[in-house]
């Protein structure tokens, strides 16, 4: 399955419930889930001010719904890239 790295910043309105941060994180992850995604790991980047998330859904397609239901209620921004596994990358680059 497609691998993305996703770098979800908090609004100004975000900010204002921050406190809310598991509860929201949980209801991104069934987002996720729900989409048919899979969350394999989360943190939150110190120095960014920011949560880097790294999923997995079965196509583009399904990754975009998920990214809607996270920024549709204007607390967060989201910035995704597809990523790729060193070796797969390696192997590609072999085969050229």
């Amino acid at each position: 399955m497609p691998i993305y790295v996703s770098f979800l910043k908090m609004t100004p309105e975000g900010n204002k419930e921050i406190r809310k941060s598991r509860e929201r994180f949980e209801l991104g992850k069934r987002a996720v889930e729900k989409a048919g995604g899979k969350v394999l790991s989360a943190y939150y980047v110190m120095s960014r001010g920011e949560y880097m998330i790294i999923t997995e859904f079965p196509s583009e397609a399904a990754r975009i719904k998920a990214v809607i239901k996270s920024v549709e209620h204007g607390t967060v921004m989201n910035e995704t890239l597809s990523i790729l596994p060193i070796a797969e990358y390696l192997t590609l680059t072999e085969e050229g």
